[in-house]
């Protein structure tokens, strides 16, 4: 049995090496950025649902308000962590690919003509293309802005008070962030949708670090 085991491996090693698996696998994702991706999307997926419960009960739920509020807070913690060690992974790394740059913004116009059927191929892109730049940098911000008003409605005016006369008070403050969310309700779909039917080579990317490319036509 064990030598049976070494000439499958040989033999599938021979096969990459004549080139009969078609495609070439290079490393797209790297271990941090995966770990935030999938920590930060379960952790963003409790802090939806949990805020929206906060923001309005379900009768039909019958839920504990002290435990969703316990379970609010505690991913919304997790969440911060998660994107914390993207923020330092971006920094040590220098990859500041997510940010849009000028002509990121020039492209998005044929990107959605795309997206519509009005063109046959997408505007060229590196890592990102202009629509997903424009989301992930939303969502860093956004993120980052619904959570100081979260920490400043938590600590109900003993700190961050500042942040309550800046908005206008403490409805203002609700709205903003109930806004905040249901754009997150809006984008994340479309993100999962263009996930699953534009490029499976980039979720396979997300989850072992490693994308097939396509040989050159």
């Amino acid at each position: 049995m064990k030598q049976r085991h070494v000439k499958m491996r040989k033999a599938v090693i021979r096969q990459l090496k004549q080139g009969n698996i078609k495609g070439k696998i290079i490393p797209f994702q790297p271990i941090w950025v995966r770990v935030f991706h999938w920590g930060f999307a379960a952790s963003l997926t409790v802090l939806i649902l949990t805020g929206l419960e906060l923001h309005k009960p379900a009768s039909f739920l019958a839920l504990n308000y002290g435990k969703v509020l316990i379970a609010h807070i505690a991913s919304a913690w997790f969440a911060l962590g998660f994107m914390a060690i993207r923020i330092v992974d971006t920094l040590l790394r220098h990859d500041y690919s997510l940010i849009p740059r000028i002509h990121d913004l020039k492209r998005f116009p044929k990107l959605m003509a795309y997206y519509f059927f009005l063109r046959s191929t997408p505007p060229p892109s590196k890592k990102y293309n202009s629509g997903q730049l424009l989301i992930y940098f939303s969502w860093v911000l956004l993120f980052l802005i619904a959570s100081l008003l979260g920490l400043a409605s938590y600590w109900q005016g003993q700190h961050l008070i500042w942040v309550w006369r800046l908005v206008g008070g403490f409805q203002v403050l609700r709205w903003i962030k109930f806004t905040i969310t249901i754009y997150f309700l809006a984008t994340i779909p479309v993100h999962i949708y263009l996930s699953l039917t534009e490029d499976i080579s980039r979720l396979q990317a997300m989850i072992t670090g490693y994308e097939r490319k396509p040989p050159p036509k």
